[in-house]
């Protein structure tokens, strides 16, 4: 019998401000706890990936966006050697409404600006790959399947 392949597909947003871009450090029970990580998160059924980021920066940093300064950066299809193969989709987005602060104290423990080539010990791998792709102009990575 054959099984169709799921992989989750997930938004990860570059939050750019002089230069420097905005990192969460992951808490609580979840994957990832005590990493740096830009904004991120899973798509919802009936909803883009625009519409997902603008959403999720919401969610996590109580920032508003407009859907047309979301600025399509790379997709990565990633595996991971401890996790499931993740689809990513990453955005960078330059204008906001707001400050950014932690919404989610569950899930997030500090927010901090860094400039893109001087990322802090640990950083997640996904997010760095995402960082990778913007820095270089690159579209498309899949790493882990090499």
């Amino acid at each position: 019998m054959r099984h169709e392949h799921r992989t989750p597909v997930d938004v990860l947003v570059l939050i750019e401000r002089d230069g420097q871009l905005l990192l969460t450090r992951r808490a609580g029970d979840i994957y990832g706890s005590g990493w740096w990580a830009i904004p991120s998160g899973r798509i919802e059924p009936d909803e883009d990936v625009v519409i997902a980021a603008v959403r999720e920066v919401d969610e996590e940093l109580g920032i508003q966006l407009d859907e047309d300064d979301v600025a399509f950066v790379g997709v990565t299809h990633a595996r991971p050697p401890d996790s499931e193969s993740r689809i990513g989709f990453g955005f960078l987005v330059s204008r906001w409404r707001g400050e950014p602060t932690i919404r989610e104290p569950d899930k997030c423990a500090d927010l901090l600006w860094r400039r893109p080539d001087d990322l802090p010990d640990p950083t997640m791998p996904y997010s760095k790959e995402i960082i990778r792709l913007y820095l270089r102009g690159e579209r498309f990575s899949r790493p882990g399947w090499r």
